[in-house]
């Protein structure tokens, strides 16, 4: 008899104990995932409504689901993930995401009601801090303001008016495609009714 009681001390009892401390862990972490995923889903639409409001000024900060088809430029690395229109016609804001070099990039692009953009802002990404990055300066990406058309979805083939960044030139071109992906979009929609 003593032998079955050390055996369930020595081998079932310690099983049990971690059996019951995985599922109070599990609970835990559903329970606060439950709690914080709203609050990260609301803090993560104020960011980017202030984002699109930073980008098209015009619109006064409201916008509204553009309701169009996506364009998907190459599909799985260069498409539009949303499109929002101001409400008073002032222009659209396109979220695109974009193949670069640590991995996707989030770019959102503003276009005034006459084709141009108005700003690019990054909003996320996986490059490499420092020299990756340089393309996602807001130097570097004032150089689309006021453009209209890029012609080309190659960085290279607008070296006379807009500058790569010297070595980092997979990230470059990742923003380039992704304001070439927005034109496209704002073009494919008909531009901002």
């Amino acid at each position: 008899m003593e032998t079955k009681n050390s055996a369930f001390k020595d081998f079932i009892s310690p099983v049990l104990v971690l059996v019951a401390i995985c599922f109070a862990v599990t609970f835990l972490l559903a329970f606060t995932y439950g709690v914080t995923a709203p609050i990260i889903a609301a803090n993560t639409e104020a960011a980017a409504s202030e984002a699109r409001s930073e980008l098209l000024e015009d619109a006064k900060g409201e916008f509204e689901d553009a309701g169009v088809e996506l364009v998907e430029y190459e599909p799985g690395k260069v498409y539009a993930e949303d499109c929002y229109k101001a409400k008073n016609g002032a222009g659209v804001v396109v979220t695109v995401k974009s193949n670069s070099y640590g991995g996707m990039l989030t770019a959102m692009v503003g276009i005034n009601k006459n084709g141009e953009v108005t700003g690019v802002k990054v909003t996320e990404h996986a490059d490499t801090p420092g020299v990756g990055t340089k393309a996602q300066d807001p130097g570097h990406l004032s150089q689309y303001i006021g453009k209209t058309e890029l012609g080309s979805n190659n960085i290279k083939a607008h070296a006379d008016d807009i500058v790569e960044v010297t070595g980092a030139s997979v990230s470059s071109g990742a923003v380039h495609k992704a304001v070439y992906c927005a034109l496209e979009q704002y073009k494919e929609m008909g531009g901002a009714k």
